[in-house]
């Protein structure tokens, strides 16, 4: 079976079982984590957790109320995937994942992209916060909150909500100039700057080309501004 790319991060072709694979990468760095992603799906073994779970579920209930409707949540993965995505941050290798906040009723829920093993449907996934910041599967997490006018934080929901229900399929591909799939830090990155009318843009114009988003480039800039940290390995 011959298969072209669907767009220009990745060319080449997959064979059968008796058949090789083969590679071309024209895109930096995100064609090589598609290949990683690949090969480490099947294979998330994670670490042992060494915290309490009752001691993290404290502090997620005291964290609950100090969020807001479009927050950008952040957390790291404990699996063989999520610590080499990390290395794919340009400053801050703490986080290996991300979200948006929303606050509906009592619940906490976080809107996210996310596909492989993760998420069978490959469609933007909407959970809550408790199982979004699980302990063992996560050793933790951070909150942060744009710099952004009442309409337009109402606006970035309306976005995030409208990507939900077109089910907004996870980009395997990471490619960014293309806008019907998304991964997890474009999804994010493309809502919020649409909300702002732009204002965060000056975070992809200082790049060269092939652009992308990495997940310390949604809290490494001005707008930016940090609610709370949590490490679920201090909490023991």
């Amino acid at each position: 079976m011959n298969m072209k790319s669907r767009n220009s991060a990745l060319t080449g072709s997959i064979q059968n079982n008796r058949g090789r694979f083969h590679f071309t990468f024209k895109g930096w760095p995100w064609g090589r984590l598609f290949l990683l992603l690949l090969f480490t799906s099947c294979h998330t073994k994670r670490l042992p957790a060494v915290h309490s779970t009752l001691s993290v579920q404290r502090e997620l209930n005291l964290l609950k109320p100090l969020l807001h409707s479009g927050d950008l949540i952040l957390r790291n993965g404990t699996d063989a995937t999520s610590q080499a995505t990390r290395k794919f941050n340009r400053k801050d290798t703490s986080f290996s994942h991300c979200g948006i906040i929303a606050v509906e009723g009592d619940t906490v829920w976080v809107y996210h992209a996310i596909g492989g093993s993760y998420n069978p449907s490959q469609a933007l996934k909407k959970e809550p916060l408790d199982s979004f910041s699980k302990p063992g599967e996560t050793d933790r997490i951070a909150v942060y909150r744009y710099r952004l006018a009442t309409e337009e934080q109402q606006r970035l929901m309306n976005i995030v909500r409208e990507h939900y229900k077109s089910r907004l399929p996870f980009d395997l591909f990471f490619n960014y100039d293309t806008n019907d799939r998304m991964y997890c830090s474009e999804f994010v990155f493309k809502s919020v700057n649409k909300s702002m009318n732009g204002r965060l843009s000056t975070v992809i114009r200082r790049q060269t080309a092939p652009v992308y988003i990495s997940i310390d480039d949604l809290f490494l800039n001005d707008w930016a501004l940090p609610v709370k940290n949590i490490s679920y390995i201090r909490l023991q």
